[in-house]
């Protein structure tokens, strides 16, 4: 997959024919790289590749130890601080739908089977901003993402498009007795205790 254009290669090819392309893509969508060297463009694609296996690594890793990347919708983790807000991240997503119709016909007659697709399509885009999501907070050194929204849209010629921001952190786990604290000045648990004073 290349990110800078989200082209999803389906067959193994070589370095010459990614370049070309690549070069395809940019006359079709423009790119940072349309007046670029061949040479730029090969350590662009070098440097993509690099990248994309640095996030494969994080990944296999992550489904090993989900952990390493703490993530919800809400603004903060139970038993646990934010020691730093290391920015929002916005990741975006395209996939074709694989379909010969238009989107708006698509959604207006939709089979089980197309259906289907449509489904595994959404949910792929989905993945796609997701992981890229996920390994940009890991490359911002963050261990933790809050605040998750997902969009998913419609794109003209049948394209799903999905959009998902999150704000990265550093967080780290309260101890048991900071948990206890912090229940207590909040009035979660808060229990009363005797004390007995000593006349003299």
């Amino acid at each position: 997959m290349c990110w800078r254009c989200l082209w999803e290669a389906t067959s193994v090819m070589s370095l010459e024919e990614a370049l070309e392309k690549r070069d395809e893509l940019d006359e079709d969508f423009g790119s940072d790289l349309a007046d670029a060297s061949p040479q730029e463009r090969k350590q662009a694609l070098e440097a993509d590749e690099k990248r994309e296996q640095a996030k494969q690594a994080f990944l296999d890793a992550l489904e090993k130890n989900p952990s390493l990347m703490m993530t919800t919708a809400g603004s903060s983790f139970e038993g646990w601080r934010v020691t730093e807000y290391r920015g929002t991240l916005s990741t975006d997503a395209v996939v074709g739908a694989g379909l010969p119709a238009e989107a708006d016909a698509i959604v207006s007659d939709l089979t089980d089977q197309r259906s289907l697709l449509l489904g595994s399509k959404m949910e792929r885009v989905k993945r796609i901003a997701w992981n890229e999501l996920l390994f940009r907070a890991h490359e911002a050194g963050a261990n933790g993402i809050l605040a998750i929204r997902y969009d998913v849209y419609m794109l003209p010629k049948g394209l799903f498009g999905a959009s998902v921001t999150g704000t990265a952190v550093a967080i780290e786990q309260l101890s048991q007795l900071n948990q206890a604290l912090s229940q207590d000045l909040f009035g979660a648990s808060v229990t009363s205790t005797a004390v007995k004073v000593k006349k003299a």
